[in-house]
């Protein structure tokens, strides 16, 4: 496959849902990762913390810094504390050992455990919100809300197009890796000018993370998990012909709104931002 069929291939798979296989790492059987010692700093993530309210914690998607969400977290201001992540071997943080979303999603229950976070608000775009979901059904009683922005809980690629996907980034140089991230991130924003600043943090991601955590996320499906979430749940959409597919995946779900933004792509913070904090105020608002 050439890589122009890569990079559409990629942008179609991180805006679609689908059935694939469940991931084995499902259950939280390290009882070490649940201790409550305020020192515990985690490894498959870095947090910058903004305010003083209530926790909100903010998880970006594949290869994305934590500054993606920086206009969210100045529009919600010093009432809220927003808890930002930058995942391991993403722009520019040290990589860990795979499966990355696994490992996120066991960390940040020690996280939100050991610094006492109540009831936090987990907002998550694309991976994040992937990881989002996974969180909330795996520890119902941990949060308070999640917020996934333009994301599933299974990915609609096979196992060939795991394997392609994940040596397309694995094997990319160091003059085609920038252009590959330029190629495909600017095709999931309609306001390619408020992806521009993030282009070249994005390229100093690790590229084997980067195609283990695809290949990871295309072979984990969570679906058949969504049942145990009692957190409420604001699923925002972009913009297409995906409203009916993540619809039927997350049914399961008992509280949940569904907000689809006109005119948006999967960057969908970008592309209406207003809107976009609109549905998140009021969600923040009721809950």
């Amino acid at each position: 496959m050439r890589r122009p069929q890569l990079a559409v291939l990629l942008a179609v798979t991180l805006s679609c849902g689908g059935a694939t296989q469940q991931h084995a790492e499902d259950k939280d059987d390290d009882e070490e990762l649940f201790s409550n010692r305020p020192d515990y700093k985690p490894k498959s993530f870095v947090v910058e913390v903004h305010g003083r309210g209530r926790p909100v914690i903010f998880i970006p998607g594949l290869g994305c810094p934590g500054d993606v969400w920086q206009a969210t977290v100045d529009h919600l201001g010093d009432d809220v504390q927003s808890h930002v992540l930058t995942l391991a071997g993403f722009a520019g943080v040290a990589p860990i050992r795979p499966p990355l979303a696994a490992k996120v999603r066991k960390e940040l229950v020690r996280y939100i455990r050991s610094h006492r976070l109540e009831s936090p608000i987990v907002v998550g775009h694309s991976l994040g919100g992937f990881i989002a979901y996974w969180l909330a059904a795996t520890n119902p009683d941990l949060i308070g809300g999640i917020v996934v922005v333009d994301a599933g809980p299974a990915l609609s690629a096979d196992a060939e197009d795991a394997r392609l996907l994940r040596n397309a980034w694995a094997q990319s140089g160091n003059e085609e890796l920038p252009q590959q991230v330029r190629t495909i991130y600017s095709m999931m924003t309609t306001k390619p000018r408020r992806m521009a600043p993030f282009i070249d943090t994005i390229a100093k991601s690790d590229r084997q993370t980067i195609g283990d955590a695809i290949y990871e996320y295309i072979k984990t499906d969570i679906t058949d998990q969504l049942h145990a979430i009692r957190a409420p749940t604001l699923i925002v959409l972009s913009d297409g012909g995906l409203q009916r597919r993540y619809r039927k995946q997350t049914e399961a779900i008992e509280d949940r709104e569904i907000v689809v933004l006109p005119k948006t792509r999967h960057f969908v913070m970008f592309d209406d931002p207003d809107g976009f904090y609109a549905a998140l105020d009021k969600f923040l608002a009721a809950h």
